[in-house]
């Protein structure tokens, strides 16, 4: 029964590890999306301008222009997918892990039955 149950366990292990080796290949190699666990969502700024004094700019004036500058610069999708590919990371490496401890226990149960 052990030897059974370490053929199983051994399997399913190798298996977490090979589809996630697999599916993160797909992922870096831009075959398949990103799973977005963050998503960007644009302010709905209706585009007004504040009111200035004798063409002095008001403080919303200048900080609508650094936000534009700095959105020029960097793009919030590209900080999104960073974000979502290190959250892919992060869990294939969680699955990986977890995989090979449970080929390892897989192969302690083959060990133990000889």
């Amino acid at each position: 029964m052990k030897k059974i149950l370490g053929w199983i366990i051994l399997t399913i292990g190798i298996a977490s590890i090979v589809w996630g080796l697999w599916a993160s290949i797909d992922i870096f190699t831009a075959q398949r999306p990103v799973y977005e666990v963050f998503k960007y969502q644009p302010d709905q700024d209706n585009g007004q301008a504040s009111d200035s004094i004798q063409g002095v700019p008001t403080e919303e004036d200048v900080g609508r222009l650094i936000k534009e500058q700095i959105e020029a610069m960097l793009p919030p999708t590209v900080i999104f997918k960073f974000f979502n590919l290190a959250a892919w990371g992060i869990f294939m490496m969680i699955l990986i892990l977890s995989g090979g401890k449970l080929a390892g226990i897989g192969i302690s149960l083959l060990r133990e039955e000889q």
